[in-house]
């Protein structure tokens, strides 16, 4: 099992992907296939000692869902649009 990344005088707040769908109200099964797509470019993830759950940094994962959110079109087709 890796070790944690952070040493002790950096301290995050992170959270395992049942916690962060929780936080954004999805489903656990999308945020995993997100962390498990290289294209998404999630970062490595953070273990607890002790632990075998990956988690992810709460800062990172709310400017990347923020992001993410932001270029969702709701009902559009971008694929008709004219190009400029």
């Amino acid at each position: 099992m890796p070790e944690p990344p952070q040493g002790p005088d950096q301290e995050t707040e992170s959270m395992t992907i049942p916690k962060l769908a929780e936080r954004v109200g999805r489903s656990r099964s999308l945020i995993h296939r997100l962390a498990s797509t290289p294209a998404e470019g999630w970062p490595a993830p953070i273990y607890r000692p002790g632990s075998t759950r990956p988690e992810y940094d709460v800062k990172w994962f709310d400017a990347y869902w923020a992001q993410r959110q932001a270029g969702m079109t709701q009902g559009k087709r971008n694929d008709l649009a004219p190009e400029d």
